[in-house]
């Protein structure tokens, strides 16, 4: 039975990301993409940008864009500068952003730290190089609210984002599954049940499935 993003989000925050690895193959973005600014929990709708040339106005378009509980999602053309940084992070906490995923790095690390718990932000890791107002957007050589990959995951626009201390996972937004949620929230109920008689001393041959 398929259900609303607003429902699938609200069942996601009482599941563990890697609970999700038990019943999802697909989505998970590659493990080089990590916490930047802390290990605080990421839940959101995605906003996509292609930055393909590394152009702050391009990036300065979507942060004003931005609608609270979305997740801006870029991927950075060349891996080499970092569109976010201290005065991007204040406007998407001001626009009430959920969170900001950079398939490439980021930058003023201790500014990052400081708005952690209101935005977690995930990249692949830290550069002084930076974008440029080179004013690309308007010529194409940007795009804004169209399909991306990042860390080896497709993200369109209204995917739900999620994120933790072990990654990042995109699922679609089209056939959000309520036996998925229901099959995660099963798992995360039974699990310390099976621990605390793993620690019992119960045979693990008539605990274990083999």
């Amino acid at each position: 039975m398929s259900i609303s993003r607003v429902e699938m989000l609200e069942g996601l925050r009482k599941v563990e990301l890697p609970t999700l690895g038990h019943v999802l193959e697909e989505g998970f973005c590659h493990p080089q993409l990590r916490p930047m600014n802390g290990e605080n929990r990421l839940f959101g709708i995605a906003r996509t940008l292609d930055l393909r040339e590394p152009d702050a106005v391009a990036v300065n378009h979507a942060l004003l864009a931005l609608q609270p509980g979305e997740v801006m999602v870029i991927r950075v053309g060349g891996g080499l500068h970092a569109p976010v940084g201290a005065v991007t992070a204040a406007v998407a906490v001001a626009q009430g952003c959920a969170g900001i995923v950079v398939d490439g790095p980021v930058t003023d690390i201790a500014a990052l730290r400081e708005v952690g718990q209101r935005l977690p932000v995930f990249a692949t890791g830290l550069t002084a190089r930076t974008t440029k107002r080179l004013g690309t957007l308007p010529r194409g050589g940007c795009a804004h609210q169209g399909e991306i990959e990042i860390a080896g995951t497709t993200v369109h626009p209204g995917d739900l984002v999620l994120g933790d201390a072990h990654g990042v996972l995109v699922m679609s937004a089209e056939g959000l599954d309520a036996d998925i949620l229901d099959q995660a929230l099963a798992s995360d109920r039974d699990e310390p049940e099976l621990i605390a008689k793993i620690r019992r001393g119960v045979p693990l041959a008539d605990l274990l499935v083999v």
